[in-house]
C-alpha cells in the first residue's frame, strides 16, 4: 500500500505562517516607524518649550522682580506661541531630578491662581515635557541663580505628538490582539482550507470515482477535477455538434414552413391562448388588406373585429379547445370592401395534447361568391326564358289571331263606310306586341356564334355610313377616330349587333336630337378595345345598377333587350363590357375582345366573359 503524501497540507501550513510572519514584520515595521517619529517630535516639542523658558527666564531677570503680570504673561505666551505660563514661586529642592508631593503641597495656598497644573507636576521631571490635557505638553524650567528664585511651568498644543502617543499605545494593543487573531485564524484556516478537499474526497468516492490513494486530498481532487474536465469538454463537444445539426433541421423546417406559408395563396393566422396573434401570413395579410407591423403581438378581436361573428368562433375555440367547422361569412377590410370568406378554425395542440392557441385558415372566395351569383343569375334567367319562350309562343298565336279578326273587322267596317281607326290601332298595337315577342324570342334562344377573322375597322365604318345616311340622325355628328387595319377572332353578325345596339343608345341619349357619337378602336399587347362614346344625358346610379337587366328600359319605347344582348354577345366571344359615365356630360362604353380566340372556327353556344361596371 502506497504511503499517503500530506504535500498540500504541509505546503497550506508554511503558506499560513508565512502569511503570518509578514503580518509580525509589517506590525513590527510600522511600530518602529511610529516609536521613532514619536521620539523625533518629542524632542522638537521638549526642545522649543525649553529655548521658549529659557528667554522668558532671562525676561524675568531683565525685570528685576520675581512676577509677572497678567500683559507680560499674554505677550510672553503670544511670543513663544504658548498655551500656558505658570510661575511658581516657590522651587523644589534642584537637588532632585523631579517634583515630590511634599513640595507640591507647599502649593496649595497658590492652587487657586494656578488651576490644574498641579496634578500635572506629580513626578515630572525638570526641563522634560509631560503630558498634559489632551494636546496640550507642559515643562518645568527652574529659574537659574540664586536657590528659591522660582520656577516656570509653560505649555504648548502639540497635536501632531498627542497622536502619535496616543497611535503608539494603541499600535501596541492591537498588535497583541492582532497576534492572537491571527493565531487563531491560523487554525481555523488550516483546518477550513483542507476540510472540503477531505469532504469531496469522500464524497467522490462514495459516487464511485477512482481516487489515488497515495496521493492527498487535494492532488486527488485535482486530478480527478482534471479529468471531469477533459470528460466534460468532451461532452460539451458532443453537445455542441449534436446542438448545431438540430439548430441546422430546426432552420431547415423553420425555413421550409416560412416558404410553405408564404407561398400557399390561404391565408393562415395563429393566436396562442390569450388571444395574441404570433403569425400571419402573406396570403392573409393580402386578403385582409393589412400589414403584419400593424397586429403583430395585438389581440385577434382587433384583427377581426369588423366580423362579430368570426371574433365569437375563435373565442369559443380557445375556451373549449374544439375545431370549427368550415363556414362562409363576410368581412368588412379597413378600404370598406366587403369580403366574401372559407375560414375554418383548429385548435393548436403540444405534444402532450396540451392547446396552445388556434390557427385560422382563410379563404378568399369573393370572386367564387360572385361566379355563384351569376350561375344562378343565369338559370333564373335561363328557367325564365324557357318558360317565357313557350308563353310567347303561344301569346304569338293569339296576338296572330287577334290581328286577323283585327284585318276583318277592318274591312266589314270599311265595306258599311263605318270609321275604322279604332280597327287600325288594334292591328298595329297587335303588331308591335308581335315585334315585341320576336326580339324577345331572339334574346332568349342559344346564339350561333361562327368566329373568323375580321376586320373591326372595316365593321365600324360600314356601320357608321349606315347611320350617317338615316332621317333620324341627321344632327347627330359621327367621328370615326378609327385608322388602319384591326384584326380580330369574332363572328361578325353578332359583332356587328352588339356595335349597332351601343351606337344606337348613343343616338337616343340626345334628348334634344343634337350631339355627337364617337368610335375609337385601339389595340394593346393581347386585347383590342372598341370605345363607344356619346355627349348625352349620361347615366344615374339606378340605371347603372339595372342597365343589364332584360326589359330595364329609361325610354318609353324601349325594348329593354338591347344592352342586355350587347352583354350576352360580348360575354360569348369571351371578352369584357364596362362603361363610364357622367350625368349631364355623356357615357362611353368599352368593349375588350382578345385578338386570338383559342379555338377559331369552333361553334359553341356558351362563352365566359366579364362584365366590369365603371362609374
Amino acid at each position: 500500500m502506497k504511503k499517503k503524501s500530506h504535500k498540500f497540507e504541509s505546503e497550506v501550513h508554511l503558506g499560513l505562517l508565512a502569511i503570518i510572519l509578514v503580518l509580525l514584520v509589517l506590525n513590527a515595521g510600522s511600530n518602529y516607524v511610529s516609536y521613532h517619529a514619536r521620539v523625533a517630535e518629542h524632542d522638537r516639542v521638549e526642545g522649543r518649550l525649553n529655548d521658549a523658558a529659557l528667554i522668558i527666564s532671562r525676561r524675568l531677570e531683565s525685570f528685576g522682580r520675581p512676577q509677572l503680570t497678567k500683559e507680560q504673561q499674554l505677550k510672553l505666551r503670544r511670543e513663544q506661541s504658548l498655551s500656558r505660563l505658570v510661575y511658581l514661586p516657590v522651587t523644589p529642592a534642584l537637588s532632585r531630578p523631579s517634583v515630590d508631593s511634599a513640595w507640591l503641597s507647599t502649593l496649595k495656598p497658590l492652587q487657586s491662581g494656578l488651576g490644574d497644573v498641579v496634578q500635572y507636576l506629580d513626578g515630572a521631571e525638570f526641563r522634560r515635557i509631560v503630558r498634559g490635557d489632551k494636546d496640550e505638553y507642559l515643562l518645568l524650567y527652574p529659574m537659574p541663580g540664586r536657590v528659591g528664585h522660582g520656577l516656570l511651568v509653560v505649555a504648548r498644543r502639540a497635536p501632531l505628538l498627542a497622536y502619535l502617543d496616543t497611535a503608539g499605545r494603541t499600535m501596541v494593543a492591537v498588535g497583541i490582539v492582532a497576534a492572537l487573531l491571527v493565531l487563531a485564524v491560523y487554525v481555523m484556516l488550516s483546518r477550513f482550507v483542507l476540510s472540503p478537499f477531505r469532504r469531496i474526497r469522500q464524497e467522490a468516492l462514495q459516487a464511485g470515482r477512482v481516487v489515488d490513494d497515495g496521493a492527498d486530498e487535494v492532488e486527488a481532487m485535482v486530478a480527478d477535477y482534471r479529468r471531469i474536465i477533459e470528460e466534460l469538454k468532451a461532452q460539451e463537444a458532443q453537445l455542441r455538434r449534436l446542438n448545431q445539426e438540430t439548430q441546422q433541421r430546426a432552420d431547415s423546417i423553420q425555413q421550409f414552413n416560412e416558404h410553405l406559408l408564404s407561398s400557399i395563396d390561404s391565408g393562415i393566422i395563429t393566436v396562442d391562448q390569450r388571444g395574441i396573434v404570433k403569425s400571419i401570413n402573406a396570403a392573409a395579410l393580402d386578403i385582409l388588406d393589412v400589414s403584419s407591423e400593424e397586429y403583430q403581438g395585438k389581440h385577434y378581436w382587433e384583427l377581426l373585429g369588423s366580423n362579430v361573428h368570426l371574433v365569437d368562433a375563435v373565442s369559443r375555440v380557445l375556451d373549449c379547445g374544439k375545431n370549427q367547422a368550415y363556414r362562409e361569412t363576410e368581412f368588412s377590410r379597413p378600404a370598406k370592401s366587403v369580403l366574401a370568406l372559407g375560414v375554418t378554425i383548429s385548435v393548436i395542440h403540444d405534444r402532450m395534447g396540451q392547446p396552445l392557441g388556434a390557427s385560422l385558415l382563410i379563404n378568399n372566395l369573393t370572386e367564387l361568391a360572385a361566379l355563384r351569383r351569376q350561375l344562378e343569375a343565369k338559370g333564373r334567367l335561363a328557367a325564365l326564358g324557357e318558360m317565357a319562350g313557350g308563353l310567347a309562343h303561344q301569346v304569338r298565336n293569339s296576338l296572330g289571331a287577334i290581328a286577323g279578326y283585327g284585318n276583318l273587322v277592318k274591312k266589314k267596317l270599311s265595306n258599311l263606310s263605318l270609321p275604322v281607326e279604332h280597327a287600325t290601332a288594334l292591328v298595329q298595337e297587335t303588331r308591335e306586341a308581335e315585334s315585341l315577342i320576336e326580339r324577345f324570342l331572339y334574346f332568349a334562344r342559344p346564339l350561333n356564334f361562327q368566329p373568323d377573322r375580321l376586320d373591326v375597322v372595316d365593321l365600324i365604318k360600314e356601320l357608321l355610313a349606315g347611320f350617317r345616311v338615316r332621317a333620324d340622325c341627321a344632327s347627330i355628328t359621327f367621328v370615326d377616330k378609327t385608322k388602319g387595319v384591326v384584326a380580330v377572332d369574332s363572328d361578325g353578325l353578332l359583332l356587328k349587333q352588339a356595335l349597332t345596339n351601343l351606337i344606337e343608345n348613343g343616338v337616343n341619349a340626345h334628348h334634344s336630337g343634337c350631339g355627337t357619337v364617337t368610335v375609337e378602336c385601339r389595340e394593346t399587347n393581347d386585347e383590342v378595345q372598341i370605345e363607344i362614346s356619346d355627349t348625352g344625358c349620361g347615366l344615374d346610379s339606378e340605371t347603372t345598377a339595372n342597365m343589364f337587366t332584360p326589359f330595364f328600359s329609361t325610354r318609353p319605347s324601349g325594348s329593354g333587350l338591347g344592352l342586355p344582348l350587347v352583354k350576352k354577345i360580348i360575354d360569348l366571344h369571351g371578352g369584357r363590357l364596362s362603361h363610364r359615365s357622367e350625368p349631364g356630360i355623356g357615357t362611353t362604353f368599352t368593349i375588350g375582345l382578345a385578338r386570338r380566340l383559342p379555338e377559331l372556327g369552333s361553334a359553341s353556344t356558351s362563352g365566359v366573359g366579364t362584365t366590369v361596371l365603371g362609374s
